[in-house]
């Protein structure tokens, strides 16, 4: 399968279409009818921080239907992990902290977040698993 990087409403880069790519050459799993990627900091917490924990959904035709950056809201025991941000490419929208705009809206957001994301990573502060939909 080929990741398709055009034809979407926010610019997607190079660098994430090669790092979803990559995964999925290096899987076994089986990606025909489409498949997520999730990257996870393994030391993330609500009381020490870290690197989000990051999901990608992709059809059986390689193309990104959303991206969900996850956060903890609250502390203690109290904590729960959430969606923060999420690029829903299939049916048009952003959210942020609960808040729904036109895809649109999060192009700013979504440029820094990929460069981000491509650093993190390039780092390999992420463990990662993909499964198959």
């Amino acid at each position: 399968m080929q990741i398709q990087n055009s034809g979407y409403l926010l610019p997607i880069t190079n660098n994430l279409v090669d790092i979803i790519q990559h995964e999925i050459d290096q899987s076994s799993v089986d990606t025909m009818a489409g498949f997520t990627i999730n990257f996870r900091d393994p030391d993330y917490s609500a009381e020490s921080g870290g690197y989000h924990p990051v999901e990608i959904a992709v059809d059986e035709q390689g193309r990104i239907l959303y991206i969900t950056d996850f956060a903890y809201y609250g502390s203690g025991p109290y904590a729960e992990l959430d969606k923060e941000i999420d690029f829903d490419f299939g049916y048009k929208v952003f959210q942020h902290m609960g808040r729904e705009f036109p895809i649109e809206r999060g192009a700013s957001l979504f440029e820094l977040w990929q460069s981000n994301f491509c650093d993190y990573v390039e780092r390999q502060v992420f463990e990662v698993s993909l499964s198959s939909r």
